[in-house]
């Protein structure tokens, strides 16, 4: 299981925080609000990005993509994108980060660590984010800004 934060919740909580008088020296955990397994959001990415979900086949974006940066630049080249040309200025170090938030090459799972936000809420702040439609809303925007294909 795991948690994410959606970056315009995240400004909005830090927002309130900067202008709550409940947030005077006190720290607050936010997240979306709710739990999730990767294998359970890969079917609202790929519907985003037009594509089908393939079966669950542990690998390395680190090691599997890099060498298909010719294919990448066929793909910026044939639908006009605005993203860089390679891996690495479009992505900098994100292939090890998923790596690492994928658990690739993990001998065990591991642990599950759920982040409380109930502090915040007791305080005031009640906004949270379904992280499907997160995904969803931020590969729409980055192909709306042309970084990925639409669908």
């Amino acid at each position: 299981m795991r948690e994410a934060v959606d970056a315009d919740l995240l400004a909005r909580a830090c927002a309130w925080a900067a202008t709550s008088p409940a947030c005077a020296n006190e720290t607050f955990n936010i997240n979306n609000g709710d739990v999730f397994e990767w294998r359970h959001v890969w079917p609202a990415i790929a519907e985003t990005l037009g594509m089908e979900v393939g079966p669950d086949e542990p690998m390395s974006l680190d090691d599997s993509l890099p060498p298909r940066e010719d294919e990448w630049r066929a793909i910026v080249r044939k639908h006009d994108l605005r993203a860089p040309e390679t891996f690495a200025a479009f992505v900098g170090q994100g292939f090890v980060y998923a790596d690492r938030q994928f658990a690739y090459g993990a001998k065990r799972t591991p642990p599950t660590t759920l982040v409380s936000t109930i502090k915040a809420r007791q305080a005031g702040f009640h906004d949270c984010m379904d992280t499907e439609d997160m995904f969803r809303k931020w590969f729409r925007r980055f192909q709306a800004l042309r970084w990925l294909p639409s669908a």
